[in-house]
């Protein structure tokens, strides 16, 4: 009896300790006397992103259960494609995920089951499967999931694997097929103790202090929103946007000074860090100072991973893709204000929508001192420093350039990186002026070679009043034909050709000569001189040295001097050679080919 009794009760020792051991490697499902279900996002066969949010006011503990997939290849690595996670709602910041370390293999899905505990907050839950991953023993395939139209084919155009053209008109039905078989069962359910206090909501949870927000951006938008500050305050700024592998921004933002056209905020590298889901999503989160002043906020996106449709895994955020701008504390925000700037289409003169191999110019007068806004597009070329399409600005009386975009000024314009963007503040006296935009042969405005500009209607240079209390009257066109400084001139002038101009000074006049032509090793082929009319002597010639380089093929030779003549008679000269010469150009034309000639402009 004794020894029986020593049997049960060392029976019943073991158990326990065994039971004890076991305990820390047993899903707890007996935590909950009753679990209800309080959120279910599933089948994804229509869209790839669903969302549901949860809060409670004590600590608890959720029930997770989700299905969700990876490639069907037998790795270690099985990252899915589709797959789960939760936030937190106040911070934004990811409490927990799906991932390859936490599920479990299943056939043609990753699974997960377990539980997870949270303290009292607010939380949000979202699934997604923008992408689908297939292969086989002849085929392996990433291609996005395009949900936009429904109803519609969905687009299997990206991303594809070696043969793909080739095998898809023999497997594409099969791909299509397995996607809406398995897509179907994707999703999760979280459960929780029905004794738990709980309340629902749809994310996200708004931000405190909302100063201007621009979110659930889809693809191409454009954002542009100026506001004031009328006392020194801290803006915190919480950007979501994208960038390439070849690290060029594809949707960001940033903010200038409309003062100084000088960025204050904008999203770098130098100050971006990933914001969950695929590598190119990046985020800001942070605090900026802004004193008093006018500033104006632009956010841009490409045509494509956004909102909209991502043809990568999204962001941890997804519902806050794009920019909100908030203050520290209500007291703040009332020194906070959005406007519209009327002067930003107080337009001095514009060449815009400019096509390969143009040339364009347009005059204008200032009858006043003006500060004014310079907004010019362009190309640079991606095998040297130079820009390709770009603009400047002469002053008409000496030909002399007075503003030219040039590489080190600008920024990137979006799209394609060779897309640059000038914006920024110039002082111009009064006095007649010529804006001038020039193309090369390829990638301008509906002719593009690669990604456009994110603003290609302005592609070109416009220039804007940026003075104060601006009237029109204070500008008027230009025409060079009108000009009262030019004494004579000989321009336009084509091959062979040997022109003559008279001309009189009643009194001693300084001189300004304005000369283009050809010249090439120490000797000029098109070129200009000035004669003394009674005695047939050379009072001045254009030579080589003189010369420097007057934009295009290195040939084309420019001079701009004064010299003071006497009054008398006098002969303007000027004569080319059989070949380049305007408008039958054999390489290169200059930057001012109209005025391929010579030109005196009395020097006030």
């Amino acid at each position: 009896m004794v020894k029986q009794i020593f049997k049960y009760f060392q029976k019943l020792i073991i158990t326990k300790l065994t039971l004890l051991f076991l305990i820390p490697f047993l899903k707890p499902n007996f935590i909950f006397s009753q679990e209800k279900l309080i959120i279910e996002l599933k089948n994804f066969t229509n869209t790839e992103l669903k969302s549901g949010g949860f809060s409670s006011p004590e600590n608890f503990t959720i029930h997770i259960k989700a299905k969700g997939g990876s490639s069907d290849r037998q790795t270690k690595e099985h990252n899915p494609f589709a797959y789960c996670w939760i936030i937190n709602s106040d911070t934004r910041e990811k409490i927990w995920d799906m991932n390859k370390f936490n599920t479990t293999k299943s056939g043609k899905y990753l699974k997960y089951d377990d539980y997870l505990k949270l303290p009292a907050g607010s939380y949000e839950v979202y699934f997604t499967c923008p992408i689908f991953r297939y292969s086989s023993t002849f085929i392996q395939v990433e291609t996005n999931i395009d949900h936009r139209n429904e109803g519609e084919p969905i687009d299997w155009g990206v991303r594809r694997g070696f043969f793909y053209d080739l095998l898809d008109d023999w497997f594409g039905g099969d791909i299509k097929k397995e996607f809406k078989q398995i897509a179907k069962n994707f999703g999760v359910e979280i459960y929780i103790d029905e004794k738990t206090p709980t309340f629902l909501f749809q994310p996200p949870v708004e931000f405190q202090n909302v100063l201007y927000q621009a979110i659930e951006l889809g693809d191409n938008e454009r954002i542009k929103q100026a506001f004031k500050i009328t006392n020194p305050i801290t803006i915190h700024i919480y950007a979501i946007g994208e960038v390439t592998s070849s690290e060029k921004f594809a949707d960001y933002g940033y903010i200038i000074d409309t003062k100084t056209r000088k960025r204050i905020w904008e999203m770098k590298l130098s100050n971006l860090s990933s914001a969950g889901g695929a590598k190119k999503n990046k985020i800001y989160n942070g605090e900026v100072l802004f004193q008093p002043g006018t500033y104006i906020l632009y956010y841009f996106t490409d045509d494509s991973h956004s909102y909209s449709d991502w043809n990568d895994l999204p962001p941890y955020d997804p519902l806050n893709y794009g920019i909100t701008l908030m203050a520290k504390n209500l007291e703040n925000m009332k020194y906070f204000q959005l406007v519209t700037l009327e002067h930003e289409n107080q337009i001095i003169a514009q060449i815009t929508k400019v096509g390969s191999n143009e040339l364009i110019s347009k005059g204008f007068t200032l009858k006043k001192n003006m500060d004014i806004r310079v907004y010019a597009i362009g190309e640079r070329y991606s095998s040297r420093r130079q820009l390709a399409d770009y603009g400047w600005i002469i002053d008409a009386s000496t030909r002399k350039k007075v503003w030219e975009m040039t590489v080190d000024q600008t920024t990137h314009a979006g799209g394609a990186n060779k897309n640059r963007m000038v914006d920024e503040i110039i002082n111009l006296p009064a006095g007649d002026y010529i804006l001038f935009y020039k193309t090369d042969d390829s990638h301008a405005y509906d002719d593009w070679n690669s990604e456009p500009p994110y603003d290609p209607e302005n592609y070109g240079i416009t220039l804007y009043s940026a003075t104060e209390n601006f009237q029109k009257d204070w500008i008027e066109e230009f025409s060079e034909d009108k000009s009262k400084n030019i004494i004579a001139q000989i321009i336009k002038v084509k091959d062979n050709a040997n022109r003559t101009e008279n001309f009189e000074l009643k009194e001693p006049t300084k001189v300004r000569i304005y000369a283009i032509g050809e010249g090439f090793r120490n000797e000029m082929y098109d070129y200009g001189w000035i004669e003394d009319a009674s005695t047939n002597k050379v009072i001045w010639e254009m030579t080589y040295s003189m010369t420097f380089h007057a934009g295009g093929s290195r040939k084309n030779r420019i001079v701009n001097t004064t010299l003071l003549l006497d009054k008398g008679f006098y002969r303007l000269r000027y004569k080319s050679d059989d070949s380049h010469s305007y408008n039958r150009w054999n390489d290169d034309p200059p930057e001012d080919p109209a005025f391929w000639g010579i030109t005196l402009y009395k020097e006030n």
